[in-house]
């Protein structure tokens, strides 16, 4: 394992333990059995280190927006990869907590959070529409970005009811509304925004 994946095992660890607040550099410097100053030769700071954790985890829609330029993958497949990242994404506390946490920052203020965020949902977006072209067959409407946007937050607050736990529904019964989702709303609701969205 090299210095990199040592150091982000333990932020989440002790992000499960702790919260991200209680993330100090020591903590995860202890975790990590390293010390600080082999942290600080990889991240310039806490933030940096946590961003680089909350990057690694959530950017799925990434990897599978690469996968459906491999002519191999069937869209079969491709939405079997999407129900599964999404259902380990639920389990994902560390990383779910550690989002909500670069939320409370950029509503205190915190700019360069926002900035960073900002360029993630950016990422985000841009890739949920890719899937939703080669799945469905989105065409170029100006309300492609508005869309993939409303598919992120509904994911996005989903996490933030089970991180509260107020949310009652089994992850399975989720997980099968998003499924019937996919299989039949998504292609329905994509003909609707190619017809009205040009």
């Amino acid at each position: 394992m090299d210095g990199k994946t040592k150091i982000l095992a333990a932020a989440k660890n002790v992000i499960i333990r702790h919260g991200a607040n209680g993330a100090t550099v020591r903590a995860i410097a202890e975790e990590a059995n390293m010390t600080t100053g082999a942290i600080y030769h990889h991240y310039k700071n806490k933030e940096d280190l946590l961003y680089d954790l909350l990057d690694e985890s959530l950017s799925v829609s990434s990897q599978i927006a690469k996968e459906v330029t491999n002519e191999s993958f069937s869209k079969e497949l491709v939405k079997e990869e999407i129900v599964q990242n999404t259902a380990n994404r639920f389990y994902k506390d560390a990383e779910n907590r550690l989002q909500y946490h670069f939320a409370h920052d950029v509503l205190l203020g915190n700019m360069d959070a926002q900035a960073k965020l900002k360029v993630k949902y950016s990422e985000w977006t841009k890739q949920i529409e890719q899937l939703l072209i080669h799945l469905y067959g989105l065409e170029n409407t100006r309300l492609n970005q508005a869309f993939s946007s409303w598919l992120i937050g509904a994911i996005d607050g989903v996490v933030l009811q089970y991180l509260l736990d107020v949310n009652e529904n089994s992850i399975d019964e989720m997980m099968e509304v998003f499924e019937i989702l996919l299989d039949e709303g998504l292609e329905s609701f994509v003909e609707r925004l190619n017809e009205k969205g040009k």
